[in-house]
């Protein structure tokens, strides 16, 4: 299922919700490879810190997680500590880990609701 953010998704609770928000920091966007700036900037704009998405998602997820239920999010290779801050701040996630991707970076955040 596709939705804007988790506004279209059923007031169900799912086992995992997995995101890619757009997570570039807005000014950084012009510095970015021509290529990448063609992509629409609703993809690529992240606000003026690239983590606008995560603390909307990551406050809201608990509202469609079961129990146990996992949130995964792909996260810039310079972002994991702020996002780990916001998940602990909202202090409902345990088992928070972040996995490396193919060139040892930072990549993805998956946490557990309790």
């Amino acid at each position: 299922m596709y939705s804007d953010l988790l506004k279209d998704i059923p007031k169900e609770k799912y086992d995992i919700i997995v995101s890619n928000p757009p997570y570039i920091k807005r000014e950084i966007i012009k510095t970015l490879n021509k290529e990448v700036q063609k992509e629409p900037i609703i993809a690529l704009d992240g606000g003026w810190d690239g983590l606008d998405f995560y603390r909307k998602i990551i406050h809201q997820a608990d509202e469609f997680l079961k129990y146990g239920g996992y949130l995964c999010l792909e996260i810039g290779y310079d972002q994991k500590e702020d996002v780990i801050d916001i998940i602990e701040h909202e202090q409902k996630y345990v088992d928070t880990y972040c996995k490396k991707d193919l060139y040892d970076n930072d990549r993805v955040i998956a946490t557990k609701i309790m």
